[in-house]
């Protein structure tokens, strides 16, 4: 009888140590899921909101990246708009990018540049997007950004 107990024991305690490592498989597995998605890091932050800012506007997606200046400048125009019904700025334009250049500003802030070409019909503008991240209590977030011709 103590035999069978022992056995018991130690097939319990194997049970256990399987599904201890099973569950911390999965627990590795969703935190390299969640440290990977969009929208960590700052390059993602960034990428995310030129997306969502410059290539399929979508004003309110956009702000939700956003924090501070950034911010402000997207419901400023986001007033813009209401006075012209209709319009989203981007009937007819198509948005091409391509990464410039990351420079770190200290280690929560990450400055990003991006170049962009524009068409418009059959005219195409390239500007320089400029855009200012920093490490926020939420996240990342887009602080600050402008373009310029390039």
């Amino acid at each position: 009888m103590l035999f069978a107990s022992a056995v018991n024991g130690v097939a319990t305690d194997r049970k256990a140590q399987i599904v201890r490592k099973g569950l911390g498989l999965c627990l590795a597995a969703l935190l390299t899921l969640f440290a990977c998605s969009p929208g960590e890091g700052p390059e993602s932050v960034a990428q995310s909101f030129v997306e969502r800012y410059y290539v399929q506007p979508d004003l309110p997606r956009a702000k939700a990246l956003a924090h501070g200046l950034a911010r402000q400048k997207i419901e400023e125009q986001e007033e813009l708009l209401r006075a012209v019904p209709g319009q989203d700025g981007a009937a007819g334009r198509r948005v091409s990018y391509s990464l410039y250049t990351t420079r770190k500003m200290g280690e929560d802030r990450i400055f990003v540049v991006y170049d962009l070409a524009i068409s418009v019909d059959s005219r195409v503008m390239k500007k320089r997007a400029f855009i200012s991240t920093a490490r926020m209590n939420e996240g990342w977030r887009v602080t600050n950004f402008q373009e310029d011709d390039n």
